[in-house]
């Protein structure tokens, strides 16, 4: 019992921060008044974000361009048309909130270390992986809040072009410039970053877990968001079929466009992720002048992410053994 809670940790701290924001909303919301606490929380996240981010594999991985262009094009393009075109069915659900949540994960980039980890596991071309994961995420702080504006567009919810540049400014102060300092001081202390990689890793986990708790919790002091939830089943279920069927579209599209088998374990656990780090301060801050719509919008992205692992898991120990064939 002690090594599952070691290993996932992380994963129980998201469903305790969630039951906690249910349970006791007044706490998350005296703590957080004038959403001072959750900026704080977020501008810290940004800045180990920075430290940790790899920028220097944006620069060395220029080399695969098609391998990038269809990852880039799969997170950006491919998963939110999935969502578009699918998610329609469940626009009446939590009042419409939930369908904003489901555009807003299809805009996230994916993850910065599972994908790398589970690349690496699976003998893929993890500098490509990388590559990806840099990249999307840097110009996802200002990509998925612009195309998310433009899917909420089709929904009848859109935002007026004045409010989506008060958030822009606002993601440049709380998220792009601590990600900039934080990628000066690595440029000089990299070695240093290094050695504490972990602890950096368990502080930005526990900042996400703060963030979730207050932001649940601003959503939970309305009543009718809690008779709401009886709604979630159907739309679970879609998104554990959805990710699964991004993951089959992602393995034939790299399949049929010829890529090599390391490029293909690249494209299949970093085309169809997507990032809690970035997703939930980003919603946060998106949603925060609208606590009615942030709780519903967070909760398929956390559902996705965990099981997003989950299948990764499973998918690893398919092909793992695989890789090791080849290499023998």
């Amino acid at each position: 019992m002690k090594s599952f809670f070691a290993k996932n940790w992380f994963l129980v701290g998201v469903v305790v921060a969630l039951v906690l924001g249910f349970l006791v909303p007044d706490v998350g919301v005296s703590l957080n008044r004038g959403a001072i606490l959750s900026n704080v929380l977020i501008v810290f996240l940004f800045l180990i974000s920075g430290l940790k981010l790899p920028s220097e594999s944006i620069r060395s991985g220029l080399k695969t361009v098609r391998l990038h262009l269809f990852v880039q094009s799969f997170i950006f393009v491919v998963t939110p048309l999935y969502f578009l075109s699918t998610a329609w069915i469940f626009r009446g659900a939590l009042d419409g909130a939930l369908l904003v949540g489901f555009y807003a994960l299809a805009c996230l980039p994916t993850t910065i270390s599972s994908c790398i980890i589970f690349t690496q596991s699976a003998d893929g071309n993890v500098v490509a992986t990388m590559f990806n994961a840099a990249f999307a995420n840097v110009v996802g702080v200002f990509l998925s809040p612009i195309l998310l504006s433009l899917l909420m567009r089709s929904s009848g919810s859109a935002l007026p072009l004045s409010e989506l540049l008060v958030i822009l400014r606002s993601l440049a102060i709380k998220m792009f410039l601590p990600i900039a300092a934080g990628q000066v001081v690595r440029r000089f202390c990299k070695e240093s970053v290094s050695r504490v990689k972990r602890e950096l890793s368990a502080a930005s986990n526990l900042f996400i877990l703060g963030i979730l708790f207050l932001a649940f919790a601003k959503t939970a002091v309305s009543p009718d968001f809690a008779e709401g939830l009886a709604e979630l089943a159907l739309p679970f279920v879609y998104l554990a079929l959805s990710h699964l069927a991004l993951l089959a579209l992602a393995h034939f599209g790299a399949r049929f466009l010829g890529f090599g088998r390391a490029d293909r374990m690249t494209a299949l656990f970093t085309a169809p992720q997507k990032t809690l780090a970035l997703g939930v301060p980003l919603l946060t801050t998106f949603f925060g002048s609208n606590a009615a719509v942030l709780g519903p919008a967070l909760l398929p992205l956390v559902f996705y992410h965990p099981w997003q692992l989950l299948v990764a898991g499973v998918l690893l120990r398919i092909v793992a053994p695989k890789a090791k064939e080849i290499k023998k």
